[in-house]
């Protein structure tokens, strides 16, 4: 299990601000963790998404769900506790200013990052290194996916390229394991992301079909531009140069 109180962060160079890193996870702690990720939903999909574009109800509902269960189990264990959480609180207020989900592996020495996120206010304060921090001290093979854009910050904290994830790129700290199997939920049934999909129909009628296959082209666009940039990378050019 992660340490109760992992560490805190330094005073940022331009305000007096601290912030704890815990892994004490209440209820009330997941439902500001659902409106952090619903803020932040863009960064957090594994798709190619434009804020309030078509179908970004769904992709808030998609995030939604997932982060809600996966905190479930970190704080219940309902689904065989194989989910960890690593919180960060603004200290004055208690107030919940970023998560990151942690998925255990099939080995006890890997794991992935399913979700990570720190409030768009309190960025740039070292905030994700610390969460991070203590997830790397103890797992030899931590696997993630995220935007182009954000590869930069991930390479900074330690993270390399290892190839791409659909509209995502694939990165990993450690131990390069490309077999590694992590645990995860199966969200095909999920009510509440049955229910955004009826919705979205209902309110798009015949529309909601040609929307479907428009976003589809999109996506392979997007697929294609990911694998361009990670051939890139890998053959040693730098970030700036593959985009």
């Amino acid at each position: 299990r992660i340490p109760r109180s992992l560490s805190r962060t330094s005073r940022s160079k331009r305000e007096k601000y601290m912030s704890i890193i815990t892994a004490d996870l209440t209820e009330g702690d997941i439902n500001q963790a659902i409106k952090l990720a619903r803020a932040n939903y863009v960064e957090l999909i594994n798709k190619f998404v434009k804020p309030h574009g078509p179908t970004s109800s769904l992709c808030i509902a998609q995030v939604e769900a997932e982060v809600r269960e996966y905190l479930l189990d970190a704080l219940t264990g309902c689904y065989g506790g194989f989910v960890e959480a690593v919180l960060a609180r603004d200290q004055e207020r208690g107030a919940l200013i970023g998560f990151t989900i942690v998925l255990r592996g099939n080995n006890p020495e890997d794991c992935g990052i399913s979700y990570t996120v720190v409030s768009a206010t309190h960025r740039r304060q070292g905030i994700l290194r610390e969460m991070l921090k203590g997830v790397q001290a103890r797992y030899s093979h931590i696997g993630l996916s995220c935007n182009v854009d954000k590869v930069p910050y991930y390479e900074a904290l330690g993270l390399h390229i290892t190839g791409s994830d659909c509209a995502q790129v694939a990165m990993c700290c450690g131990i390069d394991k490309p077999e590694a199997m992590m645990g995860a939920l199966d969200f095909s049934l999920n009510s509440k992301i049955a229910e955004a999909m009826a919705t979205f129909e209902r309110f798009h009628g015949a529309k909601a079909k040609g929307i479907f296959c428009k976003m589809g082209e999109i996506q392979e666009r997007r697929f294609e531009y990911v694998d361009g940039y990670v051939i890139k990378r890998l053959s040693g050019i730098t970030h700036a140069d593959a985009l």
